[in-house]
């Protein structure tokens, strides 16, 4: 597995892929085991029949015993490398938990541009940025007013109240 590829993947990706790899490498070494009890069976037959003088007998076992060792160690090298990769994986797990718990700048603003509308009317939200930043509101009170309510509002004392005055009181004259 190339570091590429292990970039690719998401944590849940990443442990189900271990998962099969350890239970890959565990197949292995079933298969293992009961090729070492085949390779000692026709290890045995070749001794047997060369101690018997039968050497036709003795080369198609030792044609067996050698199939046999090179299907052993085809699986070797495949249990090698997939505990190679395994151990990739287990090492690059906690980078890719990292990647996912870290904030994407790109989708953020993605985001935040889709929440205030900017990404569907650029033109109107960057009017409406301006006009905010210049203290410019609908309402028909001076800017003084609309600057004492902003100010209200941010400290939690505005109450909305539709008679129009500042004060945040009903009844009240600011």
């Amino acid at each position: 597995m190339t570091l590429e590829e292990l970039s690719r993947l998401d944590y849940q990706g990443a442990m189900e892929l271990l998962f099969a790899y350890t239970t890959d490498i565990k197949r292995h070494e079933k298969d293992m085991e009961s090729l070492e009890k085949e390779i000692a069976l026709w290890t045995s037959r070749v001794s047997l029949a060369e101690g018997k003088g039968l050497a036709d007998l003795a080369a198609a076992a030792r044609a067996q015993l050698d199939q046999l060792k090179g299907k052993a160690a085809e699986i070797a090298a495949s249990k090698a490398e997939l505990a190679r990769d395994a151990q990739r994986i287990k090492e690059s797990l906690s980078g890719i938990k990292a990647k996912e718990r870290s904030i994407d700048p790109d989708l953020l603003q993605a985001e935040l541009s889709m929440m205030t509308g900017e990404a569907l009317d650029p033109g109107k939200a960057k009017l409406e940025k301006e006009l905010a930043d210049l203290g410019v509101s609908g309402s028909t009170a001076s800017p003084a007013e609309d600057a004492l309510s902003i100010l209200k509002r941010k400290m939690g004392l505005a109450q909305d109240n539709p008679s129009g005055d500042a004060s945040g009181k009903p009844g009240e004259k600011a």
